[in-house]
């Protein structure tokens, strides 16, 4: 069964908070040069906020999102791609993080992801990002 169309929704909003408060509210899209100068460790910060939100209230996985920061060595996708399985299931552990196997594995299987080839290769091909710095980046790891 399908929800409503999101007109009727947009229109639900602006009727009660009004056109300007609700822009007010709305994120703001970055620019493609806002894009391109974010490191890699913020894209795998942010992938994984999103999970980790995913179901839970947001302000929960917010106020615990420091903790993570540091677990994960800053998201920096190389330290954490080279986390073994008995570090991961060692977080499993720590009250400070959200205690989920599933997502917290998958930080480390989206690190791996982001210097695959062939995410690699599609990654360099969108116009937010340059292919020339994502493909300098690649080598390294």
């Amino acid at each position: 069964m399908a929800g409503p169309a999101f007109a009727a929704i947009l229109e639900a909003a602006r009727t009660r908070l009004g056109a300007a408060a609700l822009e007010a509210r709305l994120p703001q899209p970055r620019s493609a040069a806002e894009l391109k100068a974010a490191p890699d460790d913020r894209y795998l910060s942010q992938m994984s906020l999103r999970i980790f939100r995913a179901g839970l209230k947001h302000s929960l996985v917010d106020a615990k999102w420091p903790a993570f920061e540091e677990v994960f060595h800053g998201f920096e996708p190389r330290r954490v791609r080279a986390m073994s399985d008995e570090a991961l299931q060692a977080l499993l552990g720590n009250a400070w993080l959200i205690r989920h196997w599933g997502k917290l594995k998958s930080v480390r299987d989206n690190a791996a992801a982001m210097h695959s080839p062939s995410v690699s290769a599609k990654w360099a091909e969108t116009p937010a990002r340059p292919s020339s710095a994502w493909s300098a980046k690649t080598h390294l790891f």
